[in-house]
């Protein structure tokens, strides 16, 4: 499905979908939302089924979620349990007869995930879907069931720490199996990352230390390798009183060995990644990088993304470098992710939030002010900045946004909520694929390149997880109030073809802050990055030139 368009006509009504996060401690969400179920051993009772996949016995599972009670004690408690558990989810998601118990409805969980990809991984690591797969199983606490749980019932808690082991098993039998493959295909950067992540689920074994050096013998980093290699020794004389194996001295070895072949001296490669930094806000950290001098002439100008974010996705697409370095000419370039998406911690998204995001990263700079470049939701956070911290904006320059993120009886121009739900459900069904490039960057939807950074990007912003939580901020976003109380020179930028912000959104923001100069461009991206990129960079620098300070 494309991303909504004003307009379209909502979706027929879907049927429930039920997932279950068992990745720490367990939570429920119907149709992407939370749903609050405090009931310990219901809980146990949809991880119990979820991972046996069957029917199962009602007398098997007293015995397991209330060990010390008689028998028919605990089939009693099973009964009322099952219908407190279909109460508070809101749908029918247990059934039974008078012997078992079963899922009516299916029901999907991380767990599962995790066990799909790493059999994928196993069977076929080279496969279109490995990269996807590699990424789950990446993530901090894949193979963790319940690690932070405490079912109330040592006999269902005994059955979990089995199911987890073998889970940690199959999990870094696929990570093994992947770097290897990533290894000798050439690619470095993938196969560290994998390493990593086995090194953290196992970090006494010898694999994932191993295969992590010579990653970063490929990649050519030396200090990566020394790096490694020492925090390997010193856990292990820690841990266990021991050297590395000689498995582990070959392959320290083996990259110093490669280091050694080019010259000292030889520069880093003109696409390296920028160091990510962190800037401390009231709950959490919020990810920034820079680009450029910190004296460039045009001073700071700070990024704000639309929806997806992640600095380092970003980094990885060509285009985007290209243009920041063009920016960087003239800018002392920032990025950030808010929190609630791509680097930043995963605290809920909101428009005050952001607010607080880009003062934390303006402090952490040292930068009293600065232009505020901002696409998307960027905009809406961007003007609510401008607004409340006046003193510490210089400019806003803002690209493809609009004052509202949902359509209002007053405010046409933005889809309805059902039409952002439907999105949301499309989304998630699709999770892994890159969903609505169509819409965002009609100029490279054919492109399997941009296809396959585009559905990264999705991937790596947020989790499927989280997507609902990333949604309804945005579509709570609404600045109109604020628009008259703009007091900085403002740009609107719109592209004429933009099938996500429609011109008219863009045309009534400028109308509504005093002074706007508003310029309609031609294109149909929604993206900056694509399209006339430099058209874009031509308007701002105009601008900023007539602005003067």
């Amino acid at each position: 499905m494309d991303a909504p368009s004003p307009g379209s006509a909502p979706p027929a009504a879907l049927a429930p979908t039920v997932d279950l996060a068992c990745s720490g401690y367990p939570t429920l969400a119907l149709q992407g939302r939370p749903v609050a179920l405090k009931l310990r051993r219901g809980l146990a009772l949809l991880v119990h089924l979820s991972e046996t996949g069957r029917k199962a016995a009602r007398s098997r599972l007293a015995e397991l979620l209330w060990p010390d009670a008689p028998e028919d004690t605990g089939r009693g408690r099973l009964r009322r349990l099952c219908h407190e558990v279909n109460g508070a989810i809101g749908v029918e998601l247990l059934a039974g007869d008078a012997d078992a118990v079963w899922l009516a409805t299916g029901l999907e969980t991380d767990v599962q995930r995790v066990r799909r990809a790493a059999m994928q991984l196993m069977t076929a690591p080279g496969a279109p879907e490995s990269r996807l797969s590699l990424e789950l199983l990446c993530e901090p606490g894949a193979a963790q069931i319940l690690a932070a749980f405490d079912s109330g019932s040592d006999r269902f808690d005994a059955w979990v720490a089995e199911r987890r082991a073998e889970l940690e098993r199959l999990v870094a039998r696929a990570l093994a199996r992947s770097a290897e493959q990533l290894l000798a295909s050439g690619q470095p950067a993938l196969a560290a990352e994998a390493a990593a992540a086995l090194v953290r689920l196992d970090p006494l074994a010898d694999a994932g230390h191993a295969m992590k050096l010579a990653a970063q013998g490929q990649l050519g980093d030396s200090a990566g390798v020394e790096a490694a290699y020492f925090a390997c020794a010193e856990l292990l004389r820690g841990e266990l009183g021991i050297r590395p194996s000689p498995r582990i001295e070959a392959a320290y070895a083996q990259a110093r060995e490669r280091l050694a072949r080019p010259a000292d001296d030889e520069p880093p490669a003109a696409s390296a990644l920028p160091p990510i930094r962190y800037a401390d806000a009231d709950d959490g950290a919020v990810a920034y990088l820079e680009v450029g001098r910190r004296d460039a002439p045009g001073g700071t100008l700070v990024v704000l993304f639309g929806l997806w974010s992640h600095l380092e996705v970003a980094w990885d697409q060509p285009v985007i470098r290209a243009t920041l370095d063009r920016l960087a000419r003239r800018f002392h370039v920032v990025l950030m992710d808010r929190r609630g998406v791509g680097l930043s911690d995963r605290l809920t998204p909101s428009l005050d939030a952001g607010v607080l995001d880009l003062d934390a990263v303006r402090r952490a700079l040292g930068v009293e002010r600065l232009w505020l470049f901002a696409n998307s939701a960027g905009g809406a956070i961007g003007i609510e900045y401008a607004v409340t911290h006046r003193a510490h904006v210089r400019g806003l320059l803002l690209f493809a946004s609009g004052a509202r993120g949902s359509w209002a009886p007053d405010y046409p121009w933005a889809a309805t909520l059902p039409q952002l739900e439907a999105w949301l459900q499309k989304l998630q069904s699709s999770w892994g694929r890159s969903t609505s490039l169509e819409q965002f960057a009609p100029s490279v939807a054919h492109d399997p390149a941009a296809r396959d950074w585009w559905a990264r990007l999705l991937r790596q912003s947020a989790s499927r997880n989280s997507v609902p939580a990333v949604l309804r901020s945005f579509a709570e976003m609404d600045v109109r109030e604020r628009l008259p109380q703009v007091r900085v020179p403002t740009l609107v930028v719109q592209r004429e073809g933009d099938r996500i912000v429609r011109a008219a959104a863009g045309r009534h923001l400028a109308e509504g802050i005093a002074g706007a100069k508003f310029v309609l461009l031609p294109g149909d991206d929604n993206l900056m990055w694509f399209g006339d990129a430099e058209a874009v960079i031509r308007e701002v620098e105009r601008f900023v030139d007539a602005a003067g300070d």
